[in-house]
């Protein structure tokens, strides 16, 4: 049976809807990651780490996130006493987004290839 024009547009559909859920899940995981990366260097409680969460995970609800989440961990890190080079956030960042890519691949074997 021939795959018709509507079908390859269903099909291009779902990979695309695919693409975009994937892209959100390493993007949520990176933030998550990269929050735990500053809670770590700043020595805070279980408690103050949630707080420090959820506020980049509310940050990340808005539209162009990626420089108020650096903003906010440089914020956060300078009044800890840990101010730190935009250079090594921007590293830190970079760096969790890899390990949030390769976590997601490794739990979701949908998500490999």
């Amino acid at each position: 049976m021939p795959i018709t024009l509507h079908d390859r547009e269903q099909a291009f559909e779902a990979k695309f809807v695919h693409d975009e859920e994937f892209r959100f899940l390493v993007g949520a995981r990176r933030d998550k990651l990269f929050a735990r990366w500053a809670a770590a260097k700043l020595g805070l409680s279980d408690h103050q780490h949630d707080e420090l969460v959820n506020a980049v995970l509310t940050i990340r609800d808005g539209p162009g996130h990626d420089p108020a989440v650096l903003k906010l961990i440089a914020d956060r890190l300078a009044a800890g006493g840990a101010e730190t080079p935009e250079s090594e956030l921007a590293e830190a960042l970079q760096l969790c987004g890899q390990q949030a890519r390769q976590q997601l691949t490794e739990s979701r074997p949908d998500y490999s290839g």
